[in-house]
This record gives structure tokens, C-alpha cells and sequence, in this order.
């Protein structure tokens, strides 16, 4: 069972902040091969999610302000908050709850974000079984060569605890003041691109692009993924703030 919460570095560095946020399930170590891709001057830090709540707690906004408390040191520009699955409905929470002082040259990253409005009640009436096999169908765990009895024993109270966040109501993606950008898999079945759009019209981003690969591309194509990351990047340093928070939606590529 993962041990939580912390703030992880991955990599010290001068140059942009990336701070992760992991899908349901994952880890602050999910993102360590990301890390080796994107600028060698980049400083990196992940989070590692809470074992769990107290009762009643469960949900986006206890998630989010735990988040905001826990990373207010590095919540600064210039850099990119990378929020993947689960973690992008938190990522934007975060800017949504701290939208008066969130920095403009501090850029969401929504990975593969869930679909507005879907809640995880009926996932998490499954039993373990059951939870595992859709999870491993869907993608939304990845493929990482274990045993069924090591993911039920040591994968499954994670992903149940963090599905929880999404509560009754799921994700309301609302505008939000912070520079935002969509990203997706071209194979994702959980966020295909049809998602995309939908939120493309929901939120406004600066930027939505697809990556090669499933659900989970941040792990198995982490070159893919560091690459748009650094052409987002690119826009952080050339954009004016100003310019940024108020720029219409570019889709730097046309969604499949």
C-alpha cells in the first residue's frame, strides 16, 4: 500500500516548475520517467496522495485545498501544474479555489481528463474483482506486469480511495482565470477525443492536442508526453501573462 501524504522532488533545478498531480491509483513515482524527458534544468515535484480521508471529508474540494496547502511553495511561475486523470479535475480545482492569486504565468495542464459530470458511485459499488478487471479494460490502471493478487492487495485501496474524490457530482469543468491546455491519447477510450471537444467548449483552453497512445500515456510514452509539455512550455516563456489569460482556444492539433 502506498504511504502518503508527501511532496516529492523528482528533480532540483532553475528553470520552469512541473508539478505533478497522479491519476487514481497512481503515485508521485508515477512520473518519474516523465521526468527524464522534459528540460534538464526543469524542477520537478509530485505528489504523493493521502492514505485517506476521515469520513465525510471524501471529495474534490478536501482533495484540492490538502493539495493548495501542501504545494504552496511551489505553486509559482514560471511553470506548469500537470494534473492527470483524476489529477487534472483536481489541478483544476486548485485554480478555480485559489483563482485570485493564481499566478499568470503559472499553466494547468488537464492530461486525460474524466468526463464532466460523471461520478464514481458506480465504479465504487463494484467488488475488487470486479473494479480491477474494468479498471485494467479501461485503462485506467496501467499495465505494469503484476500479478492479480499484488494489484488487489496493494493497487485497489488507492484506486477506490481516490475514485471517492469525485463524490456524487463528479467534475463540473467550469472556466477558469488560469491559462489552461488540454491533453489527450489518441487511443484513450476513457477520455477519447470526443471528451476533448466537450471540454474544449467548456473551458477555453489555450491549447488541446492529442499524444500517441492510451490512457496512461504520461507512463508508456513519457517522450510523447514530455514533448508537448515542452512545446506548452515554449508559450509560457514567449506569451505575455496578460496576453495568456485572456487568449482564445488554439488547438494545436485537430482532434481525431
Amino acid at each position: 500500500m502506498r504511504a502518503g501524504p508527501e511532496r516529492v522532488v523528482l528533480r532540483k533545478g532553475n528553470g520552469l516548475n512541473l508539478i505533478c498531480l497522479p491519476f487514481a491509483g497512481g503515485s508521485a513515482r508515477s512520473f518519474a520517467r516523465l521526468t527524464t524527458y522534459v528540460g534538464e534544468d526543469w524542477n520537478v515535484t509530485a505528489v504523493q496522495p493521502p492514505a485517506g480521508f476521515a469520513a465525510g471529508e471524501c471529495g474534490l474540494d478536501a482533495l484540492s485545498h490538502f493539495y493548495l496547502g501542501l504545494l504552496a511553495e511551489d505553486l509559482c511561475g514560471p511553470g506548469i501544474v500537470l494534473g492527470h486523470s483524476l489529477g487534472a479535475a483536481v489541478a483544476h480545482r486548485m485554480a478555480q479555489l485559489r483563482s485570485a492569486t493564481w499566478p499568470g504565468n503559472l499553466h494547468v495542464v488537464l492530461s486525460a481528463p474524466p468526463a464532466p459530470g460523471i461520478a464514481s458511485g458506480e465504479l465504487l459499488r463494484l467488488d475488487d474483482w470486479a473494479l480491477l478487471a474494468e479498471a485494467t479494460r479501461s485503462g485506467m490502471l496501467p499495465d505494469l506486469g503484476i500479478s492479480e493478487d499484488f494489484a488487489l492487495r496493494f493497487l485497489l485501496p488507492g484506486l477506490r480511495n481516490d475514485l471517492a474524490v469525485l463524490g456524487t457530482r463528479g467534475w463540473q469543468p467550469d472556466p477558469v482565470s488560469a491559462p489552461v491546455h488540454l491533453l489527450g491519447g489518441t487511443e484513450d477510450t476513457t477520455c477519447p477525443a470526443a471528451t476533448l471537444e466537450l471540454l474544449r467548449e467548456a473551458l477555453n483552453p489555450m491549447s488541446c492536442r492529442q499524444v500517441e497512445g492510451g490512457h496512461m500515456y504520461v507512463l508508456e510514452q513519457p517522450d510523447l508526453a514530455a514533448g508537448a509539455l515542452l512545446d506548452i512550455a515554449d508559450g509560457i516563456n514567449t506569451v505575455p501573462a496578460a496576453v495568456a489569460a485572456i487568449q482564445l482556444c488554439n488547438c494545436a492539433t485537430s482532434l481525431a
